[in-house]
């Protein structure tokens, strides 16, 4: 009876890596176009590195939200801080002119007002995933060490990349080629 549980595990697990294997393949071989090259593709290694959840995502665009928030205010405080600056030499000028002096309060009030908006800005993507579980798997990471023969050269080469897949492991999405290398 054990023997037969552990023959199901490993069968699973097997399972599992043929068919990331199998949609690997088909994705490094096939070009932008569509259209498909054999280049003897050869899976070395293949390692589930992460499942992607509705949380990671939430919390993947906060951190991306928050970040552009961030630049934006920053970039409105330069202008704030310019006009700001302008101000004080005109009014400290021998001749300060009272137009220049209306026209740099509201280039101000404007300025501030656009940092009080973003400081107020909600997130737009709250409610992308409403109603589903945070723990949904959305995609998974899966790095694969392979070999491949381009047609017309002998020359195996080699390549580690990470390829970010649906939930079930059937399609590649896109992938990232790792930055160490």
């Amino acid at each position: 009876m054990l023997s037969f549980a552990l023959l199901l595990l490993l069968s699973a697990c097997s399972s599992s890596k043929n068919e990331y294997e199998k949609a690997i393949a088909d994705y490094v071989q096939t070009d932008r176009h569509g259209t498909w090259t054999d280049c003897k593709f050869q899976a070395l290694s293949i390692e589930q590195i992460a499942n992607i959840t509705v949380a990671d995502s939430l919390k993947l665009l906060q951190t991306e939200f928050e970040k552009s928030r961030d630049e934006q205010i920053a970039s409105q405080q330069r202008t704030l801080d310019y006009f700001n600056s302008l101000l004080k030499d005109n009014q400290s000028a021998k001749y300060a002119k009272q137009t220049v002096d209306e026209q740099l309060s509201q280039n101000i009030a404007t300025a501030q007002a656009r940092i009080d908006s973003l400081r107020n800005l909600p997130a737009v993507y709250a409610d992308r995933f409403k109603g589903r579980n945070s723990t949904e798997v959305l995609v998974q990471k899966i790095k694969c060490n392979y070999s491949y023969i381009l047609p017309g050269s002998d020359r195996e080469q080699e390549r580690v990349e990470v390829f970010i897949m649906t939930p079930d492991g059937k399609k590649v999405l896109m992938k990232e080629k790792l930055e160490h290398l």
